[in-house]
């Protein structure tokens, strides 16, 4: 399994990713208040509230990012072409950012395209 950060402002929650249409999934669940997983049949993609990871971050990295108050959700996912579809999906949440685990942050829809 792999993983990528998804990183917003005081407004980003898990409730607006377990409130979207995911589209092509079987079923979505809530696992706890904190995780949820969408089901695409063979594929699934887990969403975690990442509270303390900002003490993990350099210093470097935190000027990366432009939230004061930033939210931390973790997407974890079997599929990268499926991953890139969600966060290329029309109602997913924009004005994100994204690490992708590799030394990048960067904004959502500079991601997808890379």
């Amino acid at each position: 399994m792999q993983w990528i950060i998804l990183i917003g402002n005081e407004g980003f929650n898990l409730n607006l990713i377990r409130n979207l249409q995911h589209y092509g999934e079987n079923k979505s669940t809530s696992l706890s208040e904190d995780r949820i997983v969408v089901d695409y049949g063979y594929d699934h993609v887990f969403y975690e509230i990442a509270e303390d990871i900002m003490n993990d971050y350099e210093e470097d990295d935190k000027k990366r990012i432009p939230f004061p108050n930033p939210q931390f959700i973790m997407m974890t996912y079997t599929n990268e072409k499926l991953m890139k579809q969600i966060l290329s999906q029309e109602n997913f949440p924009r004005g994100i950012y994204i690490d992708d685990d590799n030394g990048n942050i960067m904004p959502v829809e500079d991601f997808i395209v890379s």
